[in-house]
């Protein structure tokens, strides 16, 4: 009897398997905690019905949507609690991903409260470059309302903004003719955290730190890979292989990194709603240019969601 009812769940457990084998994940995106359009719960629901089973929601220096999304479990999903980190760097931009983190880690916690009063500091020096040098007032009441945002504040808040105020039509628009130039204006004074910063906090709220898009970190293949050397002697655990603005070459290298210095690989969409990235769907990306299932990435299948019931 004992032997029968054993062996039922075994079999029960491997249909999951098998079923979840099937299924999508996406592990890259953003909720109204940072600067996507949707809410934890409307991030689940939406993913269910794309037949994704695995998603990490990874609000800008923000882990409030996190706290939200775990207590929104449902079945048939698992949910992974994360982030992404921004680091100030002379080059580029760089973004650190950190997965299946403690939600309750004091230290985290404390440096996300800054990082929130940092994010309005950076807006106002936003506010001021659009002022200076392209005569643009935005009206008080405007910037209240931006100061009041649930999350962290982030350009592509003010690119809306500016699209409210008719000064453009799309939020790549707008980064395209003030948004850029004003974070090249004020990338060296904006207030923000160091990469090796990044790393020691993911790791020390018992994180895997990822290193988001590489792409956007604008170096060649060789500067890269001493980046990643660096970042690894540091606490660096892995690379996000998959993303909407990898090119097929730069999966391709990235993979190759991943196996050279053990890393573990993972990928996601970087889904921010209809508003933000009109173009980028959950789960698919942009025109199904991201498609990742369990034995595509590297990171959930070594990591169990601390979080997943």
């Amino acid at each position: 009897m004992y032997f029968n009812y054993k062996l039922n769940s075994i079999i029960i457990q491997l249909e999951k398997e098998v079923i979840n084998m099937e299924k999508k994940l996406d592990m890259h995106m953003h909720s109204i905690y940072s600067d996507g359009s949707k809410t934890p719960e409307e991030l689940i629901d939406m993913a269910i019905q794309e037949n994704i089973g695995t998603i990490a929601l990874t609000d800008h220096d923000n882990i409030d949507g996190s706290k939200e999304l775990i207590v929104h479990q449902k079945e048939g999903i698992t949910l992974y609690s994360g982030v992404e980190l921004t680091a100030k760097v002379p080059k580029g931009r760089m973004h650190i991903l950190g997965y299946n983190i403690d939600l309750n880690n004091e230290e985290l916690n404390t440096r996300l409260h800054e990082m929130k009063e940092a994010s309005i500091y950076n807006m106002l020096l936003y506010i001021e470059v659009l002022k200076k040098d392209f005569n643009i007032i935005i009206p008080q009441s405007e910037i209240d309302k931006l100061l009041e945002i649930k999350g962290n504040i982030g350009r592509p808040h003010l690119a809306l903004l500016l699209i409210k105020l008719g000064l453009c039509h799309t939020v790549d628009e707008a980064f395209d003719k003030y948004l850029t130039y004003a974070y090249k204006k004020v990338s060296k004074i904006k207030k923000g955290l160091t990469k090796e910063e990044c790393l020691s906090l993911i790791n020390g709220a018992g994180g895997v730190p990822i290193l988001a898009h590489p792409v956007s970190l604008k170096l060649t293949n060789q500067e890269l890979e001493e980046e990643i050397k660096y970042l690894i002697s540091c606490g660096l655990k892995g690379i996000e292989v998959i993303h909407i603005h990898n090119l097929p070459n730069n999966r391709e290298y990235y993979r190759y990194l991943a196996t050279k210095y053990d890393l573990l690989t993972s990928g996601g969409t970087d889904y921010h709603g209809e508003e933000v990235k009109p173009n980028v769907k959950i789960g698919s990306g942009i025109d199904n240019n991201v498609e990742i299932y369990e034995d595509t990435i590297t990171l959930t299948k070594k990591i169990k969601s601390r979080y997943s019931r």
